[in-house]
């Protein structure tokens, strides 16, 4: 996944789910009536909340940006909902 479909499916409210490394993460948003914010984290772990998908691409886990693990990814490690 590159960066402008990323944009498309955050735009779109789009969550997505996918597996880097032998781990799971996930993007999703703040709950309906809550300051708008994009939500990263790893499955049960500490989350990042930011506010733009720029801001997204940039957070890092293990030294590895979100937007790297994205473009890394082949079809069967990304699940869109």
């Amino acid at each position: 996944m590159n960066k402008e479909q990323l944009i498309d499916y955050v735009t779109h409210g789009r969550e997505i789910e996918f597996k880097y490394n032998g781990k799971k993460y996930s993007i999703t948003y703040a709950p309906e009536g809550v300051e708008d914010y994009i939500s990263f984290c790893e499955f049960y772990k500490e989350t990042s909340d930011v506010k733009t998908v720029d801001e997204l691409v940039n957070v890092t886990r293990e030294g590895v940006t979100v937007l790297q693990m994205l473009e890394s990814l082949t079809e069967e490690d990304i699940w869109i909902y």
